[in-house]
């Protein structure tokens, strides 16, 4: 990494990372009766004796602290926020850590923390598994510097798209893998093994330079991810290194976040410290995207002439929250994050795409749903996901009216099993099946009519009815079933039963475990899917919404009695 001139820019790092500490919104910590907790770790190698604050987040800017803990030696901690309800930021302090490329005993300099922000958390809730790492600081940095400042739509794109960037999910809340330990990569998810490869890379990087303290990489890599763009500038401002890590001066490389990180993290997997297990034959897609990404975060700024843009809606019932990650398709598979974005109040969304052209993939993820057959908000489980697969986008092309709903992710999954994968053939005849299967048309391009509101039947197609009734059905299906965690579990069964292109229960020659999804159990054997879920199941709870006093949207069921009969006859076989 070449260094050079010094540039003043120390000030400025430190008013965005370290903000909160010493003053702006008191010092006040939750008294007696206190209620909500957040849980997590703090890891840049876990750092014990760290000080972890909670910060509430009004307007989006920090807020009054509403609590306080110190990490274990695992550098795990559980801090009291009393009634708080809304978003939340954490900022960690203090405390040291073995640093993973050198294994030699560290402490954060004084200009350094960590830091993440949380969307939001419900009043006296106990939120688990929160990370904070130099991951989730880059978000906030991130968040921070957007229009609004942390607002929980900005806070929830930039932890998305930080995640996009590194290959890694969710980075508030997937634990990232502890390279160092013996045979770690073995029991990871890709996810955690991008994740904590990211860091290592970063621990790589400070190493090269010199730096007494890697956490000082952490706060730069922060100040240069705050713009949207990976370029060693904080706006049009060089980011100085002087003071971070027992740097005497110079300012960040251009290269630092991009193909400096990918080189470093080769050259960690090739070194004794990796001991995980893993070589770079594991992590090739997230070394591609930081070699090819340009420095750009997906979404971020420079979506300018000759850059492509999706927008559509995610329905399982009107959802919230959450974000929408647009996903190149490769050989068939997934393959790079294009971007992220947050999904609007009623479920509409806006993401970039680049220049990119080819098959698409959409995936919707944490987000808050009205759960039509019981009226009550739900949040989609830890794992579901809706998805859909668009056939092939032209390069700086807009393609709008997307839609991603419970059919479209059963059509996705199905294009996924077919052979060859995700081609723009099979995407279009997995559609095209699953449009047929429950006469809805084209299940991309068609609304689905919400029959929670009154009247929505009037003006809505007959496709649209029926796409509608569909994604209420499985809603009612789950109710029936005992599903009272999250109706979500139902559309994931039912995709992984759409793979095999047969509503049977199965995919392939297995069984669908539903043991501990969505809170209930179904039947066909304890904890299995029922072979006739997808069939009788579906037209049974379609029969049973529709005269129900859920349903508003004055379609009766004989409007809909053409689809009833086709599942109830089904033998599961998609068109």
């Amino acid at each position: 990494m070449k260094i050079s001139a010094p540039a003043a820019t120390a000030p400025l790092i430190a008013s965005l990372l370290l903000a909160a500490c010493g003053g702006g919104g008191g010092g006040s910590t939750p008294g007696a009766g206190a209620a909500g907790t957040i849980s997590g770790a703090v890891v840049l190698g876990p750092v014990a004796g760290a000080k972890v604050r909670a910060y509430a987040l009004s307007g989006g800017t920090q807020g009054a602290q509403v609590g306080e803990a110190t990490t274990d030696a695992a550098g795990r901690f559980t801090v009291a926020i009393g009634h708080h309800a809304g978003p939340v930021m954490l900022l960690a302090t203090g405390g040291s850590y073995v640093d993973e490329a050198t294994g030699a005993s560290m402490a954060p300099g004084a200009g350094d923390a960590l830091a993440c922000a949380i969307p939001s958390v419900a009043a006296d809730a106990a939120t688990a598994g929160i990370q904070v790492t130099p991951l989730t600081t880059m978000a906030r940095a991130r968040a921070a510097a957007m229009p609004g400042g942390m607002t929980e739509a900005n806070v929830a794109a930039a932890n998305a798209v930080v995640g996009a960037y590194f290959q890694a999910g969710d980075v508030l809340r997937v634990a990232p893998m502890d390279p160092t330990a013996a045979g770690a990569g073995a029991g990871a998810t890709q996810d955690e093994r991008d994740y904590g490869m990211a860091l290592a890379a970063m621990s790589q990087e400070a190493m090269a330079l010199g730096m007494t303290s890697s956490a000082g990489m952490a706060t730069a890599m922060a100040a240069d991810a705050s713009d949207g763009v990976m370029d060693g500038m904080m706006g049009t401002t060089p980011v100085s290194m002087g003071g971070m890590g027992g740097m005497s001066g110079g300012t960040m490389a251009p290269t630092a976040g991009t193909t400096g990180l990918a080189d470093a993290m080769r050259a960690f997997l090739a070194s004794a410290r990796n001991r995980s297990g893993l070589t770079a034959d594991d992590l090739q897609a997230c070394l591609g995207q930081l070699s090819g990404a340009g420095g750009q975060l997906p979404g971020g700024t420079g979506q300018g002439a000759g850059q492509g843009m999706m927008t559509g809606t995610a329905f399982m019932g009107a959802m919230s929250g959450g974000t929408v990650t647009a996903y190149a398709v490769s050989g068939g598979a997934r393959g790079q994050a294009l971007a992220a974005a947050p999904l609007g109040a009623s479920g509409a969304f806006s993401v970039g795409l680049g220049a990119y052209s080819g098959p698409v993939m959409l995936e919707v993820a944490g987000a808050t749903f009205e759960d039509e057959a019981t009226g009550t908000s739900m949040p989609m489980a830890s794992g579901d996901v809706l998805t859909a697969c668009i056939p092939s986008v032209a390069s700086g092309a807009t393609t709008s009216g997307v839609q991603v709903t419970p059919l479209t992710t059963m059509a996705q999954a199905m294009a996924q099993g077919m052979p060859g994968g995700m081609t723009a053939a099979t995407a279009a005849a997995a559609n095209a099946g699953i449009g047929s299967y429950f006469m809805a048309g084209d299940v991309l391009g068609t609304m689905p009519m919400d029959p929670s509101v009154a009247g929505s039947g009037t003006g809505a197609t007959q496709d649209q009815r029926d796409h509608g009734m569909a994604i209420a059905a499985m809603s009612e299906y789950a109710r029936s079933v005992g599903m009272t965690g999250s109706s979500s579990a139902m559309v994931t069964a039912m995709a992984e039963d759409a793979s095999d292109g047969v509503m049977n229960g199965m995919m392939g020659g297995t069984g669908i475990s539903m043991g501990g999804m969505g809170g209930g159990m179904m039947g066909g054997g304890p904890g299995m899917m029922s072979a006739t879920a997808g069939t009788t199941g579906l037209s049974g709870a379609m029969t049973a919404f529709a005269g129900s006093a859920m349903n508003r949207s004055g379609v009766t069921l004989a409007s809909v009695q053409a689809l009833v009969n086709q599942l109830a006859g089904s033998t599961g076989a998609i068109p």
